[in-house]
């Protein structure tokens, strides 16, 4: 297995040739991955993951309405009009249960549409780190693209770390018989002496914006680790729900 992480999507970071014939992991720790994983478990119907805002509303007449949701956020807040925003929090019981998500985010959908072009598209975060990496290695991955959303095309400290310990899951779990770039290696070494993911994520840019915004919950929740088992795809830019997913 080769590993390739890229730190942040911009239009010369991942591109479709980066893409192609890898199995792309897409991870936005804060919080559109930590969404995803959210509402699968709350018994969603699909999920579609679009390229903003103007993507989302043009979708919507096309669904069925009464089972459609507008959900998502621009520079972390709600958008005005949209049913749900983007907090984690937000995606629990019948708010979710049976529903098709539209979901728009500054960073997290934007790169999974991005990686398009790819064999196939996980979502992972802390909350199904493990999940993930055990997907990885029963599929027997031989090319995986780890995409870091980052925030805005800069480096999130948050999407870094949750890379790093993925990496270093899955180098443990091939017997070191991987081959990393140079931001996986660095990524990995990072993690090795960290105690406290908690406290890294809610010191991060990132996470200290959104706590401004009054969304410390979010912080704290999208930091725990290995909450759940699913490990939600993208599909012809569709996530379907946890009872229709053939992986489970």
């Amino acid at each position: 297995m080769s590993i390739d992480l890229c730190l942040y999507v911009a239009a010369d970071a991942f591109t479709e040739a980066r893409a192609k014939g890898t199995h792309v992991v897409v991870i936005d720790v804060l919080r559109a991955s930590s969404t995803i994983v959210q509402a699968y478990e709350n018994g969603v119907e699909r999920i579609i993951p679009v390229d903003g805002v103007e993507e989302a509303t043009r979708l919507l007449p096309t669904l069925d309405r009464e089972k459609a949701l507008l959900c998502g956020e621009q520079e972390g807040i709600k958008v005005d009009g949209f049913d749900l925003g983007n907090s984690p929090l937000e995606y629990v019981g019948t708010a979710v249960r049976g529903r098709t998500l539209v979901l728009s985010t500054t960073n997290g959908t934007t790169a999974m549409v991005k990686a398009a072009a790819s064999d196939e598209i996980v979502v992972g975060c802390f909350l199904n780190l493990k999940a993930v990496i055990a997907h990885l290695i029963s599929a027997g991955s031989e090319r995986v693209s780890i995409l870091c959303a980052g925030t805005n095309g800069l480096l999130s400290l948050e999407d870094f770390v949750c890379a790093g310990l993925m990496v270093d899951g899955l180098v443990e779990a091939c017997h070191n018989e991987l081959g990393l770039n140079d931001a996986a290696v660095a990524a990995r070494l990072l993690v090795a002496s960290m105690t406290d993911i908690a406290q890294v994520v809610s010191r991060s840019s990132h996470g200290q914006y959104l706590i401004s915004l009054g969304f410390e919950n979010d912080v704290e929740f999208c930091s725990r680790l290995d909450l759940y088992s699913s490990v939600p795809t993208v599909v012809d830019g569709r996530i379907k729900g946890r009872e229709q997913s053939s992986h489970r």
